[in-house]
């Protein structure tokens, strides 16, 4: 017997299969089918089939942030947790990377909310493009974004997001990030790496924003020479 209704008109099964199948994706007894027609079992099967598909799109658009098109903070944490059991199981690195838009709020202030929304999109866009395929990508915060590059070696994710800070300060005319680098650790959580990834971002600002020591020492000697 055909089941053109379930879509199966190139694989016919019969009534007892169709109401297998059914019961199989309903998670009951067949048993509790035996009174359904095969063709009321195949629309049955259809019909759930294609609720099934709506429910699975309906989430994966809950799961992506509007504004820049990657994962939300939620679906990205689940994500980001599944990479870590698969890094695990198969002994490969990890690394987690944090990404914060510097001066988000000023260019909010002085320009409006909708430039801040156009420099989060062209830093997302960025973001993918400049990152593998498959690397992790999620709006974490306001202005902030994690990354995770599963089997990177460190040294190759530091060039890598080196390459983005560069493409995003090439996109947005002038714009910057600023970003943390951390390796996954025995026994860590995504939540823990990403507070290390974060520490590391912190960590790396401030050694930006302290002067070179020679610099400190070159100011000293003028300031001495200069001093009556």
């Amino acid at each position: 017997m055909s089941a053109g209704p379930a879509g199966f008109a190139d694989r016919p099964l019969s009534d007892d299969q169709l109401r297998d199948a059914l019961a199989a994706s309903l998670g009951i007894d067949p048993s509790g089918l035996a009174l359904l027609s095969g063709r009321e079992a195949a629309t049955g099967l259809a019909r759930l089939r294609a609720l099934q598909e709506r429910v699975r799109i309906l989430d994966e658009r809950a799961s992506i942030d509007d504004l820049t098109g990657v994962l939300r903070r939620g679906a990205g944490l689940a994500a980001l947790e599944r990479e870590i059991d698969r890094a695990r199981r198969s002994e490969s690195r990890l690394v987690v990377a944090f990404v914060d838009v510097d001066g988000l709020k000023r260019v909010n202030d002085d320009h409006g909310h909708a430039a801040g929304d156009h420099l989060l999109r062209e830093v997302a866009t960025v973001l993918r493009t400049r990152l593998r395929s498959y690397d992790l990508v999620v709006r974490w915060g306001g202005d902030e974004f994690v990354c995770a590059l599963y089997g990177a070696e460190p040294a190759g994710a530091e060039r890598r997001m080196d390459a983005v800070a560069a493409g995003i300060v090439a996109a947005t005319l002038g714009r910057t990030v600023s970003w943390g680098l951390v390796s996954l650790e025995a026994g860590e959580t995504a939540q823990s790496v990403i507070a290390r990834a974060d520490d590391a971002l912190y960590v790396r600002r401030r050694a930006a924003a302290a002067p070179d020591e020679g610099e400190e020492e070159g100011e000293a000697d003028r300031d001495a020479a200069g001093a009556p």
